[in-house]
């Protein structure tokens, strides 16, 4: 795997699952989602003040499509919070990055 905490696409994902014992912060998200957009800088910040525990993978759900269908996502952005393949939590629509926080904080 590349030394970042930041990915994209599937196959990035799988790796990681399969791979890493780090939370895992899957961002499903749009080309055109204004706040897809806003949300991207909190996510990259909250990765960055957990200094190597934390990694982010952006998924584009247009090109991912059924993979966002089979992890029930509907709308964007969907933030999944994930060790392995456990689902820890689900964060639906633009939050306060305070939320995204605590999210992370409950399983960090």
């Amino acid at each position: 795997m590349p030394d970042s905490n930041l990915y994209q696409g599937r196959q990035m994902l799988e790796q990681l699952q399969s791979q890493s014992d780090k939370l895992i912060l899957v961002a499903f998200v749009g080309p055109h989602c204004g706040a897809c957009a806003a949300l991207k800088p909190v996510l990259h910040q909250l990765v960055s003040d957990q200094k190597g525990a934390l990694v982010l993978v952006e998924i584009d759900t247009t090109e991912e499509f059924e993979l966002a269908l089979a992890m029930g996502i509907y709308s964007t952005p969907t933030v999944i919070l994930l060790k392995r393949q456990q689902v820890l939590t689900t964060l639906v629509g633009l939050q306060p990055k305070k939320r995204y926080a605590e999210a992370i904080a409950q399983f960090a």
